[in-house]
């Protein structure tokens, strides 16, 4: 399986075709954690406030066809306390990385889930358990 990163849900709402050459020539499932939902949904309801609600219509809609096939991995109490885990060895060697990236490591890694598709790399890397799909 392979997690979809937040920056990586909002390259493909964009329409970024190299991301959806690296999503087609995927053989593992793709799926995405509660943390994305939250973090795309902040995202829409900004652009809410900016564009008509016609095209805000458009762009939800595009969204939920977009993860209607993905399992929605949630933050329950082992993955918070695998982040919890995952932040305290990267504060300990001084890589603090945004608490939303170390929730969606903790999803990942509780769930044996070792790879993600994300531009953010800077964040990911600090991980040795996991696979980075670069687009």
């Amino acid at each position: 399986m392979i997690i979809l990163d937040t920056s990586t849900c909002i390259d493909y709402l964009k329409g970024n075709k190299q991301l959806k050459k690296v999503l087609f020539e995927q053989e593992n499932l793709i799926h995405i954690t509660s943390i994305t939902i939250y973090e795309v949904g902040i995202g829409l309801e900004r652009t809410r406030r900016r564009i008509s609600e016609q095209r805000y219509k458009e762009l939800y809609k595009s969204w939920m066809e977009f993860i209607s096939g993905m399992e929605v991995f949630p933050l329950g109490f082992k993955e918070a306390e695998k982040a919890a885990e995952i932040y305290d060895l990267l504060e300990s060697k001084g890589q603090i990385i945004d608490d939303n990236d170390v929730l969606i490591i903790g999803i990942m890694l509780s769930n044996g889930i070792n790879k993600i598709i994300t531009k953010n790399v800077k964040h990911f890397e600090k991980i040795e358990d996991i696979k980075i799909i670069k687009y």
